[in-house]
């Protein structure tokens, strides 16, 4: 895949995630203050201006010449880096998860031992 496409794909995935975001808040705030939904053609606001952010935030973005060469670079240096297979993957999280267990039962053991020591002080 050709870097701007990726770049476009972050930038459409921005996008949407505005988009989404405004809704969200509009919903919200109509939810909580009842004269904004008393507004003449709330409805279509509602909708509307969550799409304008979102093609603002597009075209701002993909304007922008600082953004892109920055995105042009993290594109060029990702794909640089060496990712682990998928067996690699797995076994470092089997490691993870039986460190996490064992730590978890020496945490649980401390906390019992404590327990005890601090119910005996007490009474």
């Amino acid at each position: 895949m050709d870097n701007r496409k990726i770049i476009l794909s972050s930038y459409l995935a921005t996008s949407f995630l505005t988009w989404f975001l405004t809704r969200s808040f509009f919903t919200w705030l109509s939810s909580k203050v009842y004269e904004i939904r008393r507004l003449t053609g709330f409805k279509y606001w509602l909708e509307a201006l969550p799409v304008l952010a979102a093609v603002t935030a597009f075209v701002v973005l993909l304007r922008h010449p600082k953004v892109n060469a920055f995105l042009d670079e993290v594109v060029v240096e990702l794909k640089k880096v060496t990712w682990p297979s998928k067996d690699d993957v797995v076994k470092s999280t089997w490691v993870v998860l039986v460190c996490i267990f064992f730590i978890s039962l020496i945490l649980a053991g401390f906390d019992v031992i404590w327990g005890k020591v601090i119910g005996y002080l007490l009474s």
